[in-house]
Order: structure tokens, then sequence, then C-alpha cells
């Protein structure tokens, strides 16, 4: 039994079970992920290949992208050696349309929340701040949830109002990674 097969759990910044493990935990045993975040920051955003091996479809919704400043991050990320990987990743999922963006400006939710399904519908959902690398810049706690169930079904039919509601930036993400993507750079098959 792991993480979002058993009652709800709450994580904080400090125990062994933190957001990025627990993501790339219920990543690897989904078909579909639905991401709602009111802001993306590329250089935290670390997910792999293995993670995303049984993926189908990873749609986010943002509140809010700013072209320019996505530009400035994936230009800076292309000559980071540990993360130029994750840019061509990212610029290949959208490619591919395994990765869907949407912007929703005019919506809000709070807090930001990921919904993990699997064929039989949504099985977990991941709430609190999305934030992958440790450690956290804040001092006070960080606290993530993760529920099953009826709330993961909740969050998943919550989501897809979002979805509806916003329009499609994908393609000119798509175009701003793509042109920062390094030349030639080897995807990093395993996690770390």
């Amino acid at each position: 039994m792991g993480i979002g097969d058993g009652p709800a759990a709450l994580l904080d910044e400090r125990g062994s079970l933190d957001f990025r493990g627990v993501f790339g935990d219920l990543a690897r045993r989904s078909s579909e992920i639905r991401v709602a975040v009111t802001r993306i920051r590329l250089s935290t955003v670390d997910l792999t290949a293995v993670e995303l091996a049984r993926l189908r479809e990873l749609r986010v919704v943002i509140s809010e992208m700013n072209a320019l400043s996505l530009d400035a991050e994936a230009r800076t990320l292309r000559h980071h050696p540990r993360r130029a990987p994750n840019l061509v990743f990212m610029t290949d999922l959208l490619n591919e349309g395994r990765l869907q963006l949407r912007s929703s400006p005019l919506a809000g939710w709070a807090p930001d929340f990921t919904v993990f399904s699997r064929d039989l519908g949504a099985f977990a959902v991941l709430v609190g701040p999305h934030w992958f690398e440790r450690p956290y810049p804040h001092r006070g706690p960080a606290f993530v949830s993760v529920h099953q169930g009826d709330a993961a079904r909740m969050a998943a039919r919550r989501f897809d109002e979002l979805w509806t509601e916003a329009h499609d930036i994908g393609s000119a993400a798509w175009s701003i990674l793509h042109r920062a993507r390094p030349p030639q750079v080897a995807l990093r098959a395993t996690g770390g």
C-alpha cells in the first residue's frame, strides 16, 4: 500500500515523504494527471520519463502565464546541465500532445491541486503548495495533503470545470520552449 491507497495523509517539508516523492509515486501509477496551479516555475519541475511512462495525458491549467518570463526561464534552463533535459522532455510531451496547457486568468482556486487517475477514474488528489525542490523557500511549514476516493473524484470534477473555461496556451508554450531547447541533451530516464 502506498500514498493514495489509504486514508488521507498530511505531509510537511521536513518529513521523509515530501511533495516531490509523493507526486512521483502517484504519477507512476497514473494514466492521466490533471494539475491546477497558479504559477509554474520551470526550474523546479522535475518529472522523469520513468514516472510518466504510463501517462496518456497531462493536463495543466495555470492561473496566468507570462510569455516573457517563460522565455527567460527556459533560456536559463538551457544552460543548466541538470535541468536542460527536463526542458527537452516537456517540449517533447507538448509535441506529442500528452502535455496540454491552458490558462485561466479570471478563474481562481486555492490551494493548488493535482488529480491522479487511472483507467477506473480519479484515485488520489494532492492538495497544497506544488514545490518540487528542497528546501522549501520559506521558513514556515509547507503542508500538503493527499486524499483518495470521493475527495479525488470531487477534485477531478472541479478541475474539469476549470479546464472547460480556460483557453489553450500549448502551442505558444511549445514555441517558447522549443526555441530555448538545447541542441543535444540526453533525457534522464530516472529521477534525481
